[in-house]
């Protein structure tokens, strides 16, 4: 496959493609395609299982081993060999018990070795689950040896049916370069995407933007993550797309003055630039305190169902449908948001918040949770570094809120309560979140090198003063 000198894919119409890209659709797949969705989800969760078992059990007997040998005297290495959690290892190691050529492959009832109902699957997704189980394992390892980065990380959970999302993913086999209508995922026509094992399954939804986009060499597909969220499956298709044009990632018509952006509860954000001019304000989200109701009713019929019948399961649904059209609605207000400041702004300020540690406060975490300041700040960055826009993460421990824009002094006894900013020294008042959008604006660094930022999706951000 043809790359540039930095790695990244061209496609067949000679498009670098450097933009990490997902697009998503809701399918609806036929009663036989929905058994064969449900087996593949099963087939992960057995693989990733298969993985940790073994894992476990090495690491069980040379942690044996070891108690033994250090009460006979100084500590020595067990005769146990350990297990090599690398993915490869995972997936040949796996390859060979499923195809019955190991010592342990299973046998079934006619003598054959095996897994049976290997062949009635796509490979992928056994691949594909090997290496998630690497990833997990891996995390676990450097999070035990402190080179980790975050919250500590355990040994990774068995996967149990009904305790997991059912999920799976399938690699689209094809070169970028490749033609599209030759490659194993791809769109047979407008209302169908084909993927192996599966033949063609119906989309909800548009789909011209993204077939153009693959037509026009401007997008490859690099695999597709099927996901079943409320009875409803959803495949997102993942991969890389050429950058955007040149006239869209310099458009002359942004606001050229510092735009700073406060996060808040009961506004989802408040911009102003650093001439103490308001730029833009967003109503706050409220999805979830709107559909309490709905939630403590589905909650309370599903208390009153008797566990494993089939009135559970509807009902499990029924809050599972709830708490989508919650999410969904949030990540709608939140895109329209973000993508509205990216196409204004040049320069964009926005805090480093500890959102974590902010959901710990009992009074205030479903509100802030319902906030979506997270989301906010993810999508700033990616849309930001996709449209040109440069982001400035102003210090988490900038008290923007607490200083006045008009004279600069710092009110230590500001309270959470008081929604409405009033300065004793020069006699400002306005709108709180207003101040600290204006102060956030006007925000520098100490340093003027650069700062490197790693987004929550993996693209590294260059954030300059």
């Amino acid at each position: 496959m043809a790359t540039t000198s930095a790695g990244s894919p061209i496609s067949h119409s000679g498009q670098t493609l450097s933009r990490a890209v997902t697009f998503q659709f809701a399918l609806d797949p036929s009663p036989e395609q929905k058994i064969l969705l449900a087996k593949c989800a099963g087939a992960r969760r057995f693989t990733m299982n298969h993985h940790l078992a073994r894992v476990k059990v090495n690491l069980d007997a040379r942690a044996t081993e070891r108690e033994i040998l250090s009460e006979g005297g100084a500590p020595c290495e067990p005769s146990t060999s350990s297990l090599s959690w690398a993915a490869f290892s995972f997936i040949n190691e796996f390859n060979a018990w499923k195809n019955g050529q190991s010592a342990d492959s299973p046998v079934s009832g006619d003598g054959t070795r095996g897994l049976a109902w290997r062949h009635e699957l796509p490979n992928d997704v056994f691949e594909c689950a090997s290496v998630d189980a690497a990833r997990a394992l891996e995390n676990f390892s450097a999070s035990r040896r402190g080179k980790r980065s975050g919250s500590p990380v355990g040994f990774p959970r068995f996967q149990a049916k009904g305790r997991v999302t059912p999920s799976f993913r399938l690699r689209n086999r094809a070169a970028a370069n490749q033609a599209p209508s030759s490659q194993p995922i791809r769109f047979s026509d407008p209302a169908h995407l084909r993927l192996p094992k599966f033949g063609s399954v119906t989309l909800f939804g548009p789909t011209r933007k993204v077939r153009r986009m693959i037509e026009s060499g401007r997008f490859h597909i690099y695999s597709a993550t099927l996901t079943e969220r409320a009875g409803r499956w959803i495949v997102s298709l993942n991969g890389v797309a050429a950058e955007f044009h040149q006239a869209e990632r310099n458009r002359t018509n942004r606001h050229a003055v510092p735009v700073g952006v406060d996060r808040g509860i009961i506004s989802l954000a408040v911009a102003a630039d650093a001439n103490g001019i308001p730029f833009e304000s967003f109503e706050g989200v409220k999805t979830m305190k709107q559909a309490l109701t709905n939630l403590k009713a589905a909650n309370q019929a599903l208390a009153r169902t008797t566990p494993g019948s089939k009135g559970r399961q509807r009902a499990r649904v029924r809050l599972a449908k709830t708490h989508r059209k919650v999410a969904n609605t949030r990540r709608h207000l939140v895109h329209q948001a973000s993508r509205s400041l990216v196409d204004r702004a040049q320069v964009l300020v926005i805090e480093d918040l500890n959102v974590a540690g902010m959901v710990r406060n009992r009074h205030l975490s479903r509100s802030i949770s319902d906030a979506a300041m997270g989301e906010l700040s993810r999508q700033l960055l990616y849309k930001a570094k996709w449209h040109g826009v440069e982001v400035r993460i102003a210090d988490r421990f900038f008290p923007s809120s607490k200083i006045c824009s008009g004279c600069g002094v710092v009110r230590n006894d500001l309270e959470l309560s008081e929604r409405t900013y009033s300065c004793g020294v020069c006699g400002l008042v306005l709108d709180r979140d207003l101040n600290a959008a204006i102060n956030l604006a006007r925000w520098q660094p100490k340093e003027l090198s650069p700062v490197t930022l790693l987004a929550p999706t993996g693209i590294q951000l260059l954030s300059t003063a």
